[in-house]
């Protein structure tokens, strides 16, 4: 029964913070005033966003072998082609107005963009 409870409150917990894939024809987000969109190359994001870092870095080589679920004796082996050399990228950082972004790369291309809009900011109430 607690492991019920705890598995309910985490998912529970975690969907409050879930981020929202990001359209571009609809919103303007910036970092240091410069628009981000489709055409953002990865270093305009690492060099102008704040607490921008590459958090991931996949390299798919050509030749390496991948064995599937169980690889036993039985498993079939896949090599991968030049074809499926792609690079894959992740970049964390928050934007001008304080909204957490995740860009993906693909190949050095924008694939898309996820955001969690900022915490609202209690306001003081005057006397």
């Amino acid at each position: 029964m607690k492991k019920v409870l705890f598995y309910l409150l985490t998912i529970s917990s975690s969907s409050i913070f879930a981020l929202t894939t990001v359209d571009f024809s609809k919103s303007n987000y910036t970092c240091n005033k410069l628009p981000i969109g489709m055409q953002s190359q990865e270093s305009d994001l690492l060099n102008n966003c704040r607490h921008a870092v590459k958090i991931q870095h996949e390299e798919n080589m050509e030749g390496r072998g991948y064995r599937g679920p169980g690889a036993g004796a039985q498993a079939t082996e896949i090599r991968t082609t030049s074809d499926d050399e792609v690079d894959f990228d992740k970049i964390k950082f928050f934007t001008d107005d304080r909204s957490y972004m995740i860009c993906y790369y693909k190949s050095d291309k924008l694939s898309k963009c996820k955001v969690r809009p900022p915490k609202p900011t209690k306001v003081a109430a005057s006397k």
